[in-house]
């Protein structure tokens, strides 16, 4: 299975444009939050639908960026994984928007609720063979989440979540600098970079390994 993930991409069109085209036609497309840069839900839809011609399979997240009222769209057009879990081929995708608390004005959940959304996501996709986890922030204390003032500006949750569990693969977004893939323990953690300028990140899902790229659309 293909995947393509984009995050942080702050409403431009001409961005996500130049990325469909060259990543080709994968199986899924995954949208990491920040779809809009403090749009509106007609904004997030018109990305979705755009995505939505190059994949069959197009999921996402909402990111702090964005905001609850983009939440209901994301659910409208069904598209929303939040909380939520995706089965294909033997791959279990579930998904985690917004961020913990940080400013005024942004998309943010609480500790606990990002907790219990990654707990309903990861009980819908449990026994897939292999486990995705889309979230928009990343985890705390890696470098992923580490802005250029080197504060770690990510979630104990998901953190604590990835120490648990130990999911095949996490995307996540959020802190453009943080762009990078590490790894925890088994887990593969990529921060897909700002989609905004052209980044964003490829895997392959083969029986239980899984490639990942970090690229950059022309």
């Amino acid at each position: 299975m293909q995947l393509v993930c984009i995050t942080d991409l702050h409403g431009r069109l001409d961005a996500l444009q130049r990325i469909l085209a060259d990543a080709g036609h994968p199986d899924v497309v995954l949208l990491g939050g920040d779809i809009t840069n403090f749009g509106s839900p007609s904004d997030a839809a018109r990305v979705i639908q755009v995505a939505q011609q190059q994949a069959p399979t197009v999921l996402a997240v909402a990111g702090n960026c964005d905001s609850a009222a983009i939440e209901q769209e994301l659910d409208r057009l069904g598209v929303a994984l939040h909380g939520r879990g995706f089965l294909c081929g033997g791959v279990g995708i579930h998904g985690l928007s917004a961020i913990p608390p940080w400013k005024r004005g942004m998309y943010q959940l609480t500790e606990e609720e990002l907790e219990a959304a990654l707990q309903r996501g990861y009980a819908a996709i449990e026994g897939a063979r292999q486990h995705v986890l889309l979230a928009h922030v990343p985890p705390q204390g890696m470098k992923a989440d580490r802005t250029f003032f080197w504060v770690h500006a990510g979630s104990e949750a998901v953190r604590s979540f990835i120490d648990r569990v130990q999911p095949a693969l996490v995307f996540c977004g959020h802190i453009h600098e943080g762009r990078g893939i590490e790894t925890s323990g088994r887990t593969t953690v990529v921060n897909c970079g700002f989609a905004g300028r052209g980044e964003y990140a490829t895997a392959e899902l083969a029986d239980d390994d899984v490639y990942v790229v970090l690229r950059s659309a022309p």
